[in-house]
């Protein structure tokens, strides 16, 4: 048996994204963390750009990682930003979309089994209603606006863009 003959077309996946570690991106939200004094136990989180998106309404994600990942990364949970759409966005704009990606992060430790487990917050949980009460919502619109630029979106699209 030839070593390639365990791959046919059918299983390569193809694709014109590219994902690569952030050391900005780490950066920033470890200023936010400190800023908005959040906590999140012993949990590790990578930070990624997307190029050129995750998709094209999808700003960024949160999402945590499977045991395989965890296993190879250390990585807890994973931030991925669209990387065109966060090289057009400003300071203050990055600052707010990482907040709002890291309140979706819930560890929490079970005294039970004395180990921490890891959890994500739905975006209607309370907390995310901070963002909206501190800095409006100005900073999503702008968000939404850039994609819709950066893609050519109609006004029902560009609603529809999402983090």
């Amino acid at each position: 048996m030839a070593d390639n003959d365990l791959i046919n077309d059918s299983t390569l996946i193809n694709t014109d994204k590219q994902l690569m570690e952030s050391p900005e991106v780490e950066k920033i939200a470890e200023k936010v963390i400190k800023d908005h004094k959040l906590e999140f136990g012993p949990a590790e989180i990578g930070y990624f750009l997307v190029y050129p998106n995750i998709s094209k309404q999808r700003a960024a994600k949160c999402m945590k990682a499977t045991r395989e990942v965890k296993y190879y990364s250390g990585n807890d949970y994973l931030i991925e930003i669209s990387g065109e759409l966060w090289d057009m966005l400003d300071n203050d704009t990055k600052e707010l979309l990482l907040y709002h990606e890291l309140l979706h992060i819930d560890p929490s430790f079970k005294s039970k089994t004395q180990e921490w487990k890891m959890n994500l917050k739905r975006p209607e949980y309370s907390d995310f209603y901070t963002i909206a009460d501190k800095f409006g919502n100005e900073w999503y619109k702008t968000i939404q606006a850039t994609v819709s630029s950066l893609y050519d979106l109609d006004p029902r699209q560009e609603s529809k863009v999402k983090m």
